[in-house]
């Protein structure tokens, strides 16, 4: 029995027809422009009431509404047409299983009987009454009509191919067999007279086939990139492997080269020591022996002062007369003698002390130690061969395309990494100085607010960082000590100091303060949309939520680990929907809690890994309420989707990121951040959020190793003109990176998911996003969730209807090209899209 296409399609029912937000097969499917699809009562429940546009759960773009709401989003016929196709096959093949048949679509709905046969003209199923009729009636007679053993085995898809007809949009059951070159659409004979007679025509059979050839000449081409891919992707291997072989060369010198020094460091201390102790046995040697001097000139003076004291008193004249010359001698020689030359006549000692220059010693070691340099190194020729091979494929170095105003234009690409723009501030009590690690705030028009605790002061820095104005932290001649630092919607001033909150104005005169005897110490605070102030307490564990009033409306958390317990909340922030995003340092980990305090959901571990963190701090959000974290003592800033999913690193050490503290976002896309042991603030330029830049790539987003589908098996099981022909539009939504892990499951699902760190993520359940898995995926939650680049795609696309229409009738949008499959379940279009008078040129791949 020959392989058929319907094999291909029940092997990838389980992702490929599985909505990404109920994990159940799609009802009622609907594409956005991202091509990311859903079911239309998930897109309902998941985007607000009156909402003016819906925001793609997947890749966060954003996408207008019509008047029509969520129902006016284009249908996925495809999609419909494979669930229905795969329900046929199911229903067919568990005939013999447990009895269940498809019914008879043209008897009477109160008596229908069991289908036997199908169409394959009309493609309704029979049974064994009405096939008898249906090729006896007139207008049927010439249908074919097969067994469903023989429909579900795939042997007469060729026939399938030449039946299969496709109707006019505007006259009912009238068969489009001409196809109208100028409105690049399929018409019937009416069509002609009422308004297609002066427009270029052809036959339909003509245009499908020569888009045929088209689609061929792409595939062929595919296939020889794919080849070239995979060598490139082994290449690479090779050449980290190489990386790795020169980083554990040049650190095996580093460890040669530093045990010399250290060893001469060694011996050099060894004799320094030496020396000394010889020098301090010599000083004490002469000490002992001055000391020896002092003690027998002591007892001499002793002894004689008591013997001529004896005879003094208790001797006769005689004896005193008989003796004074020689007592008196004696004891002139003890007096006038000095019992240690060393001390005499001096008021200096020799003291033993260590002459370094130690900035030279360590400028000596720093300069004659070595240092790492980049040596340019040509590849070898078969690396040339397949990076000239890539080249030869490739439209232009550094451009990207971009949708603007409807029309797709090139651009050049603008840079991908990560820009420092300015550093400010230093340790020091001068102005732009801090005297401890700053946190600080963003106000309305991106001046840079901080808050130095040591310092109990203010400072405002604009814009592009100069210092503009700073005031104390004084409040009734009491000096408070600010923490955590805000900006209310009046762009007041509201900080948190210890065990009290207070409110100044941009020019620092007091407005408020409560909170006095309801905190324990709290450490970092933010402001909502609506204007409420989120306290988080270290001391007490907990999150606090008042009033602009100082009227206390909420109060969560408890100390632990779990849930809605936190161990040591450093960092508080707010996204657009009011929900509180807490970093607990004790935890490691980001808990995210509903504007009343209701869990939603908890991430991250401790450890170095992507999805990981040891010492989160700083928080903040964006606009597309994706969360940015400053991992502290791995010296980055990463950034997760809304549920917590991780996406990429930001900044990093290599990006002269170290110790991030604080972090917050200006409303022109810079990330602003303090750094701990530096005392400063930096400003980075982002790529994802520099305006006019194109669209980071998946790549750019997240970098796994990639597997590529082998060509020749999916072409040998895809056949995609029969699946068009028998009303199936073969159109596989933009796919992500495949995990390495899935590959084979990635291939026959047809849905290819980004690797997600695997990091902890903890969920409440949600009707909205219920947290369960498709019946046979075997990967967690996160890697059921798929990422996608920050911003909206900025290459064109197209839905399943639009692709069917293109291959077959030639509706592309307004262009005038063809479309291709690749392995890898990717549509591609190569022509021109013409819009008005204008063509421009362009290649289209959409999902790259």
């Amino acid at each position: 029995m020959m392989a058929s296409s319907i094999d291909l399609l029940t092997k990838i029912n389980d992702e490929f027809l599985t909505c990404q937000i109920c994990f159940e097969t799609y009802t009622r499917p609907k594409s956005l422009n991202c091509q990311h699809t859903f079911c239309l009562k998930c897109l309902e429940e998941y985007t607000p009431p009156n909402s003016v546009r819906v925001i793609c759960p997947t890749c966060r773009s954003e996408q207008p509404l019509t008047a029509d709401g969520i129902n006016g989003l284009k249908d996925n016929f495809f999609i419909s047409s494979m669930s229905d196709m795969l329900k046929t096959v199911k229903e067919i093949r568990s005939e013999d299983k447990d009895g269940t048949s498809l019914m008879c679509d043209t008897c009477d709905h109160d008596n229908r009987k069991v289908a036997i046969a199908r169409c394959l003209d009309c493609t309704d199923f029979l049974c064994n009454e009405c096939s008898t009729w249906h090729i006896r009636t007139k207008l049927t007679r010439r249908h074919k009509i097969v067994s469903l053993s023989e429909f579900e085995s795939g042997i007469h898809n060729q026939e399938l191919k030449s039946r299969a007809k496709i109707y006019c949009m505007i006259h009912d059951g009238e068969a489009a067999k001409i196809y109208c070159q100028s409105c690049q659409c399929p018409i019937c004979h009416e069509c002609v007279e009422s308004g297609h007679s002066r427009h270029r025509r052809c036959s339909l059979k003509e245009e499908v086939l020569n888009q045929s050839h088209q689609i061929e000449n792409l595939l062929k081409t595919a296939k020889e990139k794919t080849d070239v891919l995979r060598t490139l992707q082994r290449t690479l291997k090779d050449i980290k492997q190489t990386k790795k072989l020169d980083r554990d060369k040049a650190e095996s010198e580093i460890e040669r080269i530093c045990e010399i020094f250290i060893n001469t460091i060694h011996r050099r201390k060894q004799e320094l020591t030496d020396e000394l102790h010889n020098m301090h046995a010599t000083e004490v040697k002469r000490i002992n022996a001055d000391e020896d001097s002092v003690e027998m000139q002591l007892s001499s003076l002793v002894s004689c002062t008591e013997f001529s004291r004896k005879v003094l008193e208790y001797g006769t004249p005689k004896e005193v007369l008989g003796l004074n010359n020689q007592m008196t001698q004696i004891l002139h020689q003890l007096l006038e003698t000095h019992p240690a030359a060393t001390y005499h006549n001096t008021n200096q000692t020799d003291n033993i002390q260590f002459d370094t220059n130690a900035d030279a010693s360590v400028r000596v070691i720093r300069d004659n130690l070595g240092r790492l340099i980049i040596q340019k190194a040509t590849f070898d020729e078969v690396v040339n061969k397949v990076l000239k091979q890539l080249d030869s494929f490739c439209v232009a170095d550094n451009h990207s395309m971009v949708r603007r105003n409807g029309k797709t234009l090139i651009q050049r690409a603008e840079s991908t990494e990560t820009k420092l723009v300015v550093q400010l501030g230093k340790q020091g009590i001068a102005d732009g100085e801090f005297e401890s690690t700053p946190n600080l705030a963003i106000n309305s028009v991106n001046e840079v607010i901080t808050a130095d605790y040591d310092g109990a002061k203010i400072q405002i820095f604009d814009p592009q960082g100069n210092f503009k104005d700073s005031f104390v932290t004084e409040v009734n001649k009491r000096m408070c000590k600010p923490a955590g630092i805000a900006i209310l919607d009046n762009d007041d001033i509201v900080v948190c100091c210890e065990d009290q909150v207070h409110i100044w104005t941009h020019e620092g005169k007091s407005v408020l303060g409560f909170g006095k005897g309801q905190f324990g110490n709290c450490s970092s605070i933010a402001v909502n949309s609506e204007n409420r102030i989120v306290v988080a307490d270290v001391g007490k564990h907990c999150i606090s939520v008042f009033t602009d009033t100082g009227k206390m409306l909420l109060q969560f958390g408890a100390q632990g680990k779990g849930e809605s317990k936190l161990v040591e909340p450093r960092y508080v922030a707010c996204d657009s929907q009011n929900n509180i995003i807490v970093s607990d340092g004790g935890d490691c980990s980001v808990k995210k809690f509903s504007s009343q305090g209701e869990f939603l959901l908890s991430f991250g571990a401790e450890g170095p890994e992507r999805g990981q963190f040891q010492g989160p701090r700083g928080l903040c959000t964006d606009e597309h309420d994706n969360i940015l974290v400053a991992d502290c003592w791995n010296h980055r800033v990463d950034i997760f989707t809304p549920d917590g999913c991780f996406m990429r690193h930001i900044a990093t050490g290599a990006d002269s990121l170290h110790f991030p503290w604080c972090i917050s976002l200006t409303t022109n896309g810079k990330l602003v951040l303090s750094e701990d042991y530096s005392w400063s603030v930096k400003i980075f330029e982002l790529p994802e959020y520099r305006h006019d830049s194109s669209i980071s790539s998946m790549d750019e987003i997240i970098s796994p190793t990639t597997l590529i589908p082998d060509f020749d098996q999916l072409a040998g099981q895809f056949d995609l003109p029969n699946l068009l022909s028998n009303k199936v539009s073969w159109w596989l939504t933009s796919p992500n990176a495949q995990d390495p892990e899935h590959a084979v499951n990635g291939l026959t699902n047809g849905n290819i998911h980004n690797t997600i760190a695997t990091s902890s993520i903890t969920r409440k359940p949600s009707k909205t996003l219920a947290s369960k898995k498709s019946s046979s995926s075997d990967s967690d939650l996160t890697a059921m969730t798929p990422l996608s680049p920050i911003a909206p795609p900025s290459t064109p696309s197209l839905t399943g209807q639009q692709a069917l229409d293109a291959v077959l009738n030639g509706t592309n949008g307004g262009s005038n090209g063809s479309l291709s499959s690749t392995g890898s379940g990717k549509i591609h279009y190569q022509g021109k899209v013409t819009s008005l008078n204008d063509h421009v040129p362009v290649t289209m791949v959409n999902g790259t």
